[in-house]
């Protein structure tokens, strides 16, 4: 209910303001009283972000924003729809959307009573388009260290709410506010499959029992079956003998077994059979909802071409035209060294490249072997230093075969220090789980991926093996930046909403669980004076030198 107590303390608050006459006077007085407001109230109610709230209002000259039956209706229908993404309608404050929304009310209300509600509704399009579009927290707020993205552009904002009010068909401009990646709506539509999950409940348990595996014959092999056939794992019509444990059934085995991070045997041992007994259950829900909202915090305004290097997944996607053209594995960090999340741009391509020792590697080492060293101070070689002592000397490994980048790395300049690489040691890529580096990304085939990027045709892989054999260091530059992600998922989904659940192996989601289950973080935002490089939040620490 629009309640008495919240109308009063509205009417006192704006009351106050001095020097205001009329309606817009008393509007543009509310609003940039909140301005610099650290957290703004109005009401007993606390406004998201006073900061963007007056830029939008000042951006229509202070006039009034709800003035459309339309617009209300399809605010609140946008809040119901909100869990299909992963989003809690309770952020919306759809009580006050649905009572203001109702005929006649709005209108009904005295004019501190009229500006009140205006900027309460403008205040919960702001939370819905912000969360929509860049995620319901600051990624910033959840790890410092690891998740960095520029503040959100208020002009941005302003315009996607201006967008909505605007807009013929409110609703349809809602829906569509950011196009949304292929591994997001895949993502969203498992999440849609996982809250259809009441075709399970009333299912029997699977009884624990022996292995099944293809040729047994068993009455439990009905209820694999059936869940299997449920998830969107094996097709119908069952066999002629639906006890027998069949070919067909096994490879529909495996698949489950994939997705959920389990041995894909194609046998239903302990560990499958409680998978199968329990694939909905509350914390694979809320597990999708934060994969979910990291990639909101990287996803926007994303072009057709793009890298995506899923490190969580151990492998390197290159997006062209919106789909997935190429892929090869990768080596990420350790637990100890993790591989940041970030996104960033791809600048040049480097054959033959040289490294540079960092000082973690280079403190520990007692001599300089096969590394050249150079004096920082005069930045010439030197010989008979002590080679761990890092703040004084450099240790630089030449270009060639054996060199710990080998042949090619890709650069993308970031506060992290992180690129991709080729490596000599090709031994790890056999291992399904792959987190052995110091941070940086290890590629399995780097040329062929040098070549998918460059994308030209004097750039085949006779050109690129030509250069290479050279052993001269060779940058090329992309007249087109390329978008690189590196994100970390421990949900994935297919085109039909299969989920796959990965391992978390540096322990990151307790914390982001904890933070989306906590009050959304306040926006973060900056003018257009303050974007640019100027605008993203410096790392914590100084970067080391590069590293592989």
């Amino acid at each position: 209910m629009w309640s008495r107590r919240f109308v009063w303390r509205c009417w006192l608050w704006v009351a106050l303001i001095p020097g205001v006459a009329q309606a817009d006077g008393l509007l543009r007085g509310t609003v940039e009283s909140i301005r610099e407001a650290d957290s703004p109230v109005l009401g007993g109610v606390t406004l998201w972000s006073g900061t963007v709230l007056a830029e939008f209002y000042r951006s229509r000259d202070y006039k009034l924003a709800w003035t459309r039956t339309a617009d209300l209706d399809a605010l609140l229908q946008a809040i119901a729809a909100s869990p299909a993404d992963g989003l809690d309608p309770a952020d919306f404050d759809p009580s006050t959307v649905g009572e203001l929304s109702k005929e006649g009310v709005l209108d009904g209300l005295g004019r501190a009573e009229r500006l009140a509600a205006d900027i309460a509704l403008s205040d919960i399009l702001l939370r819905y388009v912000h969360h929509i579009r860049f995620g319901r927290l600051d990624p910033t707020q959840v790890n410092r260290g690891w998740n960095h993205r520029p503040p959100v552009p208020v002009d941005t904002l302003v315009r996607d709410m201006e967008s909505v009010l605007r807009a013929e068909d409110p609703k349809t401009r809602l829906a569509h506010l950011a196009p949304r990646p292929f591994f997001y709506e895949n993502l969203k539509r498992a999440l849609g499959n996982l809250g259809g999950g009441g075709k399970l409940e009333d299912l029997q348990p699977i009884s624990a029992g022996r292995h099944l595996a293809p040729g047994d014959r068993d009455t439990r092999v009905l209820q694999i079956r059936e869940r299997l056939r449920l998830l969107g794992d094996h097709p119908d019509p069952p066999p002629a003998e639906p006890v027998l444990f069949d070919a067909a059934l096994g490879e529909s085995l495996k698949a489950f077994q994939a997705r959920f991070s389990l041995n894909p045997d194609g046998v239903a041992g302990p560990a499958t059979i409680a998978a199968l007994n329990a694939p909905h259950d509350a914390s694979k829900v809320k597990q999708i909802r934060i994969n979910l909202e990291r990639m909101r915090w990287f996803y926007d305004s994303l072009p057709e071409d793009y890298v995506l290097v899923d490190v969580a997944g151990f492998m390197v996607h290159v997006v062209r035209g919106g789909k997935v053209d190429w892929s090869t594995r990768v080596v990420v960090g350790t637990p100890e060294q993790q591989t940041p999340s970030f996104r960033d741009e791809m600048e040049h391509v480097i054959f033959n490249p040289t490294w540079t020792v960092p000082p973690s590697i280079q403190k520990k080492m007692r001599g300089a072997g096969r590394f050249k060293m150079v004096d920082r101070r005069t930045g010439r070689a030197v010989s008979g230093g002590n080679a761990s002592d890092y703040r004084r000397y450099s240790l630089i490994q030449a270009a060639g075969p054996n060199n710990a980048l080998g042949r090619v790395k890709f650069i993308f300049p970031n506060g992290q220090a992180v690129y991709l690489h080729d490596t000599p040691s090709k031994a790890l890529f056999s291992h399904p789980v792959r987190a052995y580096s110091h941070g940086c990304v290890r590629v399995q085939n780097p040329l062929k991926l040098a070549e998918v990027i460059l994308d030209q045709p004097n750039w085949d892989q006779s050109e690129i093996n030509r250069v290479v054999a050279t052993n001269r260091t060779r940058y090329v530059h992309l007249d087109d930046h390329l978008p690189v992600i590196l994100y970390y998922l421990t949900a994935t989904a297919d085109a039909e909403g299969r989920v796959s659940f990965r391992r978390d192996i540096y322990g990151r989601d307790p914390g982001v669980l904890r933070a989306f289950e906590d009050e959304p973080s306040k926006a973060r935002v900056t003018f257009a004076a303050a974007q640019g490089p100027a605008a993203v939040p410096a790392a914590p620490q100084t970067p080391e030198p590069v590293k592989p």
